[in-house]
């Protein structure tokens, strides 16, 4: 049997994904696309069904189809919520998906309406920070959410982008620190360099999307960690595998190679040894092979 070599144990938070990577592609497409990067946690955040334009029996649909497809929402993101309307709809959109946490933003009243009554409903809201060309936003440093979590209780915390922290100058290490105790669910996007959103494959960029994950299984990090890749929405699964892939070899959680996304299959590798006349252990009883994502190619265990 084929195995992926990897001796450390598995990180304690989950690896999803933020289904706005996925825009530009169907539904169903999307959920296939999951199901290839071995996905089943996401938060759905695809513009449909933010506010004010979401309806419920589109929400109920989209939520059949994932559960037939073996994926379950985490979060909700929902966008700004501005109004008592809002409100109501962002609960009820919640409801039906099954989820007890929102993502989005608030300011002001609005957003000590939204304590009392996720409070009250027994759910929790994230701030979510944002960078935004050409004007100033509510929340890009940790300190604007941190004023924010003054004046409302621990109903509200953090969705915590990474990307957008460094692209608004900040040092997503150094948010986390002081972020950690109100830390709800973390958007893992990397970004080619501050003052601009251009999206990059996780760790190529200026976001430390391995010191982040570090980070988080150091401190035991037990929430949604959801990788975002907002360039190519029409084609996102190439960059997207190589993103996870990143992730999960940081995460230390081996990968089902029966299952791999990129196609290195417990068929495949033999096969293709075979015919390059590589030498290899007979795939039987004690013997096996191993491929290491972290550092490369195959490993010959006898």
């Amino acid at each position: 049997m084929l195995a992926l070599s990897r001796a450390a144990e598995k990180a304690r938070f989950e690896l999803g994904i933020g289904t706005y990577t996925f825009r530009g592609v169907s539904e169903e497409q999307m959920i296939a696309d999951l199901r290839q990067l071995q996905i089943t946690q996401i938060e759905l955040s695809s513009p449909n069904y933010f506010l004010p334009v979401v309806k419920l029996g589109a929400m109920q649909s989209l939520r059949a189809k994932l559960d037939q497809g073996g994926i379950k929402v985490i979060s909700y993101f929902a966008g700004d919520v501005d109004s008592q309307e809002e409100l109501d709809k962002t609960v009820a959109m919640a409801k039906a998906l099954g989820v007890s946490h929102v993502s989005g933003s608030a300011v002001g009243d609005a957003l000590r309406m939204i304590d009392v009554r996720f409070t009250h409903e027994g759910m929790k809201f994230g701030i979510h920070n944002h960078w935004f060309r050409g004007r100033r936003f509510a929340y890009e440093s940790p300190e604007d959410l941190l004023n924010a979590f003054a004046k409302v209780s621990k109903t509200v915390g953090a969705t915590l982008d990474a990307g957008h922290m460094a692209s608004c100058g900040y040092d997503p290490i150094d948010a986390l620190n002081k972020l950690w105790a109100r830390l709800q669910i973390v958007h893992l996007k990397d970004v080619q360099r501050a003052a601009d959103d251009k999206n990059v494959v996780l760790g190529t960029g200026v976001a430390k999307s391995k010191e982040v994950i570090e980070f988080l299984e150091k401190h035991g990090f037990n929430g949604l960690v959801a990788v975002e890749y907002e360039a190519s929405p029409e084609n996102p699964v190439p960059d997207v595998t190589r993103s996870v892939t990143f992730a999960r070899q940081w995460m230390r959680i081996p990968e089902k190679v029966s299952k791999h996304p990129l196609g290195i299959l417990s068929h495949a590798i033999p096969t293709f040894l075979m015919q390059k006349g590589i030498a290899m252990c007979a795939l039987t009883s004690g013997h096996r092979l191993s491929y290491d994502v972290r550092h490369g190619g195959i490993r010959r265990h006898c």
